[in-house]
Protein backbone atom coordinates (compact mmCIF):
# COMPACT_ATOMS: atom_id res chain seq x y z
CA UNK A 1 0.00 0.00 0.00
CA UNK A 2 1.03 3.56 -0.54
CA UNK A 3 2.29 5.62 2.33
CA UNK A 4 -0.35 7.71 4.00
CA UNK A 5 -0.21 11.46 4.07
CA UNK A 6 -1.26 13.57 7.01
CA UNK A 7 -4.53 14.40 5.22
CA UNK A 8 -5.26 10.70 4.58
CA UNK A 9 -4.67 9.91 8.25
CA UNK A 10 -7.04 12.69 9.32
CA UNK A 11 -9.73 11.41 6.94
CA UNK A 12 -9.31 7.86 8.24
CA UNK A 13 -9.53 9.09 11.84
CA UNK A 14 -12.75 10.97 11.05
CA UNK A 15 -14.15 7.86 9.36
CA UNK A 16 -13.31 5.74 12.42
CA UNK A 17 -14.88 8.33 14.73
CA UNK A 18 -18.08 8.26 12.67
CA UNK A 19 -18.20 4.45 12.75
CA UNK A 20 -17.73 4.45 16.54
CA UNK A 21 -20.51 7.00 16.91
CA UNK A 22 -22.86 4.99 14.66
CA UNK A 23 -22.20 1.85 16.71
CA UNK A 24 -22.67 3.74 19.96
CA UNK A 25 -19.16 2.78 21.05
CA UNK A 26 -17.45 5.63 22.86
CA UNK A 27 -14.71 3.36 24.24
CA UNK A 28 -11.49 4.46 22.54
CA UNK A 29 -9.64 1.37 23.73
CA UNK A 30 -11.43 -0.85 21.22
CA UNK A 31 -9.21 -1.47 18.20
CA UNK A 32 -10.14 0.07 14.86
CA UNK A 33 -10.19 -3.39 13.26
CA UNK A 34 -12.87 -4.49 15.74
CA UNK A 35 -14.96 -1.42 14.99
CA UNK A 36 -14.61 -1.99 11.22
CA UNK A 37 -15.60 -5.63 11.64
CA UNK A 38 -18.70 -4.72 13.68
CA UNK A 39 -19.74 -2.02 11.21
CA UNK A 40 -18.97 -4.22 8.18
CA UNK A 41 -16.88 -1.46 6.68
CA UNK A 42 -13.36 -1.17 5.26
CA UNK A 43 -10.67 1.43 5.57
CA UNK A 44 -11.64 4.64 3.83
CA UNK A 45 -8.65 4.28 1.50
CA UNK A 46 -10.03 0.98 0.18
CA UNK A 47 -13.55 2.37 -0.23
CA UNK A 48 -12.22 5.24 -2.33
CA UNK A 49 -9.98 2.91 -4.34
CA UNK A 50 -12.92 0.62 -5.15
CA UNK A 51 -15.07 3.52 -6.30
CA UNK A 52 -12.24 4.97 -8.37
CA UNK A 53 -11.71 1.64 -10.15
CA UNK A 54 -15.45 1.12 -10.68
CA UNK A 55 -15.65 4.61 -12.20
CA UNK A 56 -12.70 3.77 -14.46
CA UNK A 57 -14.58 0.71 -15.72
CA UNK A 58 -17.63 2.86 -16.42
CA UNK A 59 -15.59 5.43 -18.33
CA UNK A 60 -13.85 2.73 -20.38
CA UNK A 61 -17.23 1.30 -21.42
CA UNK A 62 -18.62 4.55 -22.77
CA UNK A 63 -18.12 5.74 -26.36
CA UNK A 64 -14.79 7.27 -27.38
CA UNK A 65 -16.59 10.43 -28.50
CA UNK A 66 -17.81 11.25 -24.97
CA UNK A 67 -15.87 13.79 -22.90
CA UNK A 68 -15.04 11.57 -19.87
CA UNK A 69 -13.50 8.96 -22.18
CA UNK A 70 -11.48 11.60 -24.00
CA UNK A 71 -10.35 13.14 -20.70
CA UNK A 72 -8.63 9.97 -19.45
CA UNK A 73 -6.75 9.64 -22.75
CA UNK A 74 -5.79 13.30 -22.96
CA UNK A 75 -2.24 14.45 -22.29
CA UNK A 76 -1.02 18.02 -22.25
CA UNK A 77 1.89 18.19 -24.67
CA UNK A 78 4.94 20.24 -23.74
CA UNK A 79 3.95 20.59 -20.10
CA UNK A 80 6.47 19.64 -17.45
CA UNK A 81 5.73 19.52 -13.76
CA UNK A 82 7.71 21.96 -11.69
CA UNK A 83 10.66 20.67 -9.64
CA UNK A 84 10.01 19.45 -6.15
CA UNK A 85 7.40 17.01 -5.00
CA UNK A 86 5.40 15.96 -8.01
CA UNK A 87 1.66 16.18 -7.66
CA UNK A 88 -0.25 13.11 -8.62
CA UNK A 89 -3.20 13.43 -10.91
CA UNK A 90 -6.14 11.04 -11.14
CA UNK A 91 -4.51 8.87 -13.82
CA UNK A 92 -1.29 8.52 -11.80
CA UNK A 93 -3.33 7.18 -8.89
CA UNK A 94 -5.33 4.87 -11.20
CA UNK A 95 -2.10 3.48 -12.66
CA UNK A 96 -0.89 2.74 -9.11
CA UNK A 97 -4.21 1.02 -8.36
CA UNK A 98 -3.88 -1.07 -11.53
CA UNK A 99 -0.37 -2.04 -10.52
CA UNK A 100 -1.77 -3.18 -7.15
CA UNK A 101 -4.33 -5.24 -9.09
CA UNK A 102 -1.56 -6.79 -11.16
CA UNK A 103 -3.09 -5.70 -14.48
CA UNK A 104 -1.88 -3.62 -17.38
CA UNK A 105 -3.76 -0.83 -19.13
CA UNK A 106 -4.44 -3.06 -22.17
CA UNK A 107 -5.91 -5.78 -19.93
CA UNK A 108 -8.05 -3.21 -18.15
CA UNK A 109 -9.53 -1.86 -21.37
CA UNK A 110 -10.51 -5.39 -22.34
CA UNK A 111 -11.74 -6.42 -18.86
CA UNK A 112 -13.86 -3.30 -18.43
CA UNK A 113 -16.00 -4.17 -21.46
CA UNK A 114 -17.59 -6.91 -19.35
CA UNK A 115 -19.16 -5.09 -16.40
CA UNK A 116 -19.68 -8.18 -14.23
CA UNK A 117 -16.13 -9.41 -14.74
CA UNK A 118 -14.69 -5.95 -14.06
CA UNK A 119 -16.66 -5.60 -10.81
CA UNK A 120 -15.50 -9.04 -9.72
CA UNK A 121 -11.83 -8.18 -10.37
CA UNK A 122 -12.12 -4.88 -8.52
CA UNK A 123 -13.84 -6.60 -5.61
CA UNK A 124 -11.15 -9.30 -5.46
CA UNK A 125 -8.44 -6.64 -5.37
CA UNK A 126 -10.15 -4.72 -2.58
CA UNK A 127 -10.86 -7.83 -0.49
CA UNK A 128 -7.26 -8.95 -0.95
CA UNK A 129 -5.99 -5.68 0.54
CA UNK A 130 -8.70 -5.54 3.21
CA UNK A 131 -7.89 -8.91 4.68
Amino acid sequence: MATSSYRDEKLEAAHQKLQRRLLGNRNHKVRNEVIRKKSGSWKLELIIKERRLRWLGHVLRIQDSRIPRQAIQWELRGYKRKPGRTRKNWMDIVRRDLKDMGTTWDEVEELATNRAEWRQRVSQCIHLHAG
